[in-house]
Order: structure tokens, then sequence, then C-alpha cells
């Protein structure tokens, strides 16, 4: 962070040179403010800024390189589960959720959900299976990803009639922070906001967004080799 905030001031600064160049003195004889020998330091610094700059880039990319997680390439499979909570309009909703994925790419994934969901203090529940894709931008100990999925679901209330149906789509988009914990073990926080076509308006004409919580474990490739974790 030290190191980024002398870049920036140092970027900062050759801006302010340039912008002084053009403009004179107090005495308006059109004589620079800045003269020949400060602007070359100032393109010297500001090169030797872009070159940190570059090289610290550098670092990082190796970082993620040299750390990241086996978990996340071509052909390993995963099962995960979590709770749900989401509120809305005063309402508060609890749920489960389960996945069952498939990394077809380094970082990307795609596979199959279940989820279930309670309204607290009312008999509404719902549940829906769908498909879901991530991507794991980053896939070290600590892994960030971004998700989307389509899902099919039914509710169930007190209001439905027996032999009524309700059913709709939905479609969820999520991000989220997954940290390494055990051997083929991950945890993970993330936030999803879900858009139905349809919902039971005695409930609510939306759920809200859920805060979920889970863990995911990594079986290793489908071929049967097992699985070696960075060190």
């Amino acid at each position: 962070m030290k190191k980024l905030l002398t870049t920036v001031t140092l970027l900062t600064s050759l801006s302010f040179c340039a912008m002084a160049q053009n403009r004179s003195d107090s005495s308006n004889n059109g004589r620079p403010l800045v003269d020949e020998e400060t602007k070359r330091n100032v393109r010297q610094k500001a090169g030797q800024a872009s070159e940190k700059m570059d090289e610290e880039i550098n670092k990082s990319i190796s970082y993620q390189q040299a750390n990241q997680l086996s978990w996340f390439e071509p052909n390993n499979l995963f099962l995960g589960g979590g709770l749900g909570m989401g509120a809305t309009n005063g309402q508060v909703y609890l749920g489960i959720n389960t996945r069952l994925g498939y990394f077809f790419q380094p970082g990307f994934a795609a596979g199959f959900r279940y989820d279930a969901d309670r309204l607290v203090g009312n008999k509404y529940h719902s549940r829906q299976v769908g498909a879901f894709a991530r991507y794991y931008p980053f896939r070290t100990r600590i892994s960030s990803f971004i998700g989307a999925s389509l899902n099919s679901g039914r509710e169930f209330s007190e209001n439905t009639p027996a032999d009524t149906k309700y059913k709709y789509t939905s479609v969820g988009l999520e991000i989220g922070v997954m940290a390494w914990i055990l051997h083929r073990l991950g945890a993970e926080v993330s936030y999803e906001s879900s858009f139905y076509n349809k919902i039971d308006p005695t409930v609510s004409r939306g759920k809200g967004g859920r805060l979920k919580i889970g863990v995911n474990y990594y079986f290793g490739r489908v071929a049967g080799r097992g699985v070696k974790l960075a060190h």
C-alpha cells in the first residue's frame, strides 16, 4: 500500500508540473515556472515509479500462479452446502442451499443446485432446483468468485389451494469469497440477489437478497487423481 501511495503521489506531481509548464510567473515575462532540470528530475522519478508499479504487478501475478490451488483446475468436482438469510419488507427468510459443481476451465465451474426457503413466523416456504456457473478470478488460499444461476421453483403457503401449484423461475447473481480451511475443504461467504418472474403476492413480491455462508468439499480430478494443494 505504501508503494502504491508513493507511485500515485509521483504521478500527480508530474501532472501538476505539466500544467505549470505553460504558465508564466508573477512578473508576466513569459519565463516558465518550472525549469528544465526540474522537469528532467520529475520525468526520471515518474519513470522509476512506472517501473516499480510494473514490478509490483508482476510480483502479484507470480504470487497468484505460485500459490494457486489445484482445486480450480479442469476436471475437478466439488460438493457444497450452506445456510442463507434474507430480509425484505420486514420479513425474514431462512434457507438452505446445496450445489454440485465441475470445473471445465481453470477457475470456471458449472453445475446444479437445490435451495429451500422458509418465511419466519409464517407457513410460507419454497424450494427450487437450477443450474449455476461460477468464475474464480483469484484462486489462492483466499479466493473470490462471481456467479449466476437460472432456477425453477415452487411455493407453498396457507393461502395456496390444495389443487393449485404456484411455480416461478428466478435468476440469481452472486459474489463472494472463499478461504481454504482444511485439506480439500473451503469455507465461503457470499451475497446473492434473485429476480423472480412471479411470487406469491400475499407473502412478498420479492424475497430480497441473501447473505449466505457455507462450505465446499473438493473431491479432486474425476479421473481419480488426488488434488495436490499449493504450499
